[in-house]
């Protein structure tokens, strides 16, 4: 409940200057609601919300339009979305008018499933509406893993190779929160597409940042390991298939290292009617020399 406290006090000029610091450090700054908890949303690999200490469960969203609807506020978390919109997204084959009075209840429902103890007809603290948009607020108490995971990996633009040590230590933490494709109880929603489609390319790119710099320092189990994440997710991205036979070949594996090749050519053959690329047949080459030369 520290939160609502600090609010009052900033807002009633009771030690103001101490709570407004209070609240930035808490990564709160311009927070003008708070129900006494945060909200944290894990949309990747599975769909759960916690309000504070306790679990939503799937019985707990009374209805499965207002857990659409939530989803699809999250799919666009720093947008708004007109009503028009959100209706066209979730009931496209309905009249209007019913559409109009599915998105009243869903909404309804929502707000009480979020803030069970708001005040009727109160403003929430989690969604905002301007006119007929709605949205997130942007300023809420609210912890998305989908969000926290893009702003680390957005780093990767500006990041020189191989990654500095702090970087690659957060993005491993990064790579932890994926744990799989976004809302997949949503993936035939064509709302969810975009997001989830950049979330799989950043994931991608961050995992093979941090192969790199795993095999840079000679950490080959760790490299290895997120290589075999990559390939789970695209079994054509042929650099993961480099860093997999540098990874055995720095342990000593030069049997791993051909039926990796091998792999690489038959996953490029079937899915894109492709060879591996000349980078990849001379690396594979001149690690093979060097592990018979070795011997």
């Amino acid at each position: 409940m520290l939160v609502p406290l600090l609010i009052y006090a900033r807002d009633h000029n009771i030690e103001a200057a101490t709570a407004t610091l209070y609240l930035k450090r808490l990564g709160l700054p311009d927070i003008s609601l708070h129900p006494g908890y945060r909200l944290r949303v894990y949309t990747l690999g599975e769909f759960q919300v916690w309000r504070g200490r306790h679990f939503i469960p799937p019985g707990g969203w009374q209805r499965k339009s207002s857990r659409l609807l939530f989803q699809l506020l999250l799919s666009f978390y720093d947008e708004a979305l007109e009503r028009d919109q959100i209706v066209e997204y979730l009931w496209p084959d309905l009249p209007y008018d019913k559409a109009r009075t599915n998105l009243k209840v869903a909404l309804a429902t929502l707000y009480n499933v979020l803030e069970p103890d708001r005040k009727p007809g109160g403003e929430s603290a989690y969604i905002v509406r301007e006119g007929t948009f709605y949205r997130l607020r942007p300023e809420a108490d609210l912890w998305l893993d989908a969000r926290e995971f893009l702003s680390i990996a957005g780093r990767l633009k500006t990041a020189p190779r191989p990654l500095p040590d702090a970087l690659a230590a957060k993005l491993a933490k990064a790579l932890d929160l994926y744990k799989g494709e976004f809302l997949p109880d949503a993936r035939y929603e064509n709302w969810a597409a975009p997001l989830r489609e950049q979330l799989v390319v950043q994931f991608l790119q961050a995992a093979d940042a941090l192969s790199e710099y795993y095999l840079h320092k000679h950490r080959p189990h760790e490299a290895g390991a997120l290589c075999q994440r990559i390939l789970a997710c695209d079994n054509c991205w042929e650099r993961a298939y480099r860093h997999l036979m540098m990874a055995y070949a720095q342990l000593g594996d030069a049997g791993q290292v051909a039926r990796t090749f091998k792999r690489c050519a038959q996953a490029l053959e079937e899915e894109l009617g492709i060879a591996p690329t000349a980078e990849t047949r001379e690396l594979y080459r001149r690690l093979i020399e060097e592990a018979r030369a070795s011997l």
